[in-house]
């Protein structure tokens, strides 16, 4: 076990350990189905411990490739909108798009904050976003302000499990995981609750403004 431990921990700690967790954090911001999030908690949990990387390269590191990621969902909303392509016109789909147009012609600030901690709701807020003509100079911040909040949130949880388990860095890690993977859940089940009424609304039109 102790060779193991060794191996995965000198593989973390090389400069590709970064490289890696930015293109899953990158790819995470448009296709929620790859678990960016745990790229950034097991290398902070490991650094915590004191056989991985530099906390604070994960930390900007993360951010700037979250924002990216984000980025890259944000110019699909612009470029191709949110009814363009027959899956995005399913129920399902149509409701969530229509369900973050709500929610962003509210309070856009506060929603892309929340949506963050949201894998499908995030992709789907900063889609429509974008489709919704949201300004980029107005979109920018929001989304450094969102992408710093989500990260640090997730490297504190990882700095305090990686520094109670720092005889024991992957169990460090594996706790930090399941800390997060447990609140996302939590999380998504009270966000989620007003979703259904707000689910009626009609889907912003690409050229309708949100400001």
């Amino acid at each position: 076990m102790a060779e193991v431990t060794d191996f995965l921990t000198a593989l973390v700690g090389s400069p590709w350990a970064y490289a890696v967790m930015a293109g899953i954090l990158i790819i995470d911001g448009f296709f929620p189905f790859v678990p960016g999030e745990t790229g950034v908690v097991t290398l902070a949990a490991l650094g915590a411990s004191g056989h991985g990387p530099v906390v604070w390269v994960v930390l900007v590191v993360a951010i700037v490739a979250t924002m990216i990621g984000d980025g890259i969902a944000f110019l699909l909303g612009r470029t191709v909108g949110i009814d363009r392509w027959s899956w995005m016109r399913r129920p399902r789909v149509a409701r969530a798009f229509a369900w973050a147009a709500a929610g962003l012609l509210r309070r856009p600030t506060v929603f892309l904050m929340i949506a963050k901690f949201v894998p499908f709701a995030r992709v789907a807020v900063t889609m429509t976003a974008g489709a919704g003509r949201l300004r980029v100079r107005r979109y920018l911040p929001i989304s450094f302000a969102a992408s710093t909040v989500y990260t640090t949130y997730h490297v504190v949880v990882a700095l305090v499990a990686g520094t109670a388990f720092s005889s024991m860095p992957l169990l460090g890690a594996g706790v930090a995981i399941v800390a997060v993977i447990l609140f996302g859940v939590l999380f998504e089940v009270i966000a989620m609750r007003p979703r259904r009424a707000a689910e009626r609304a009609r889907v912003i039109e690409p050229d309708s403004p949100l400001s």
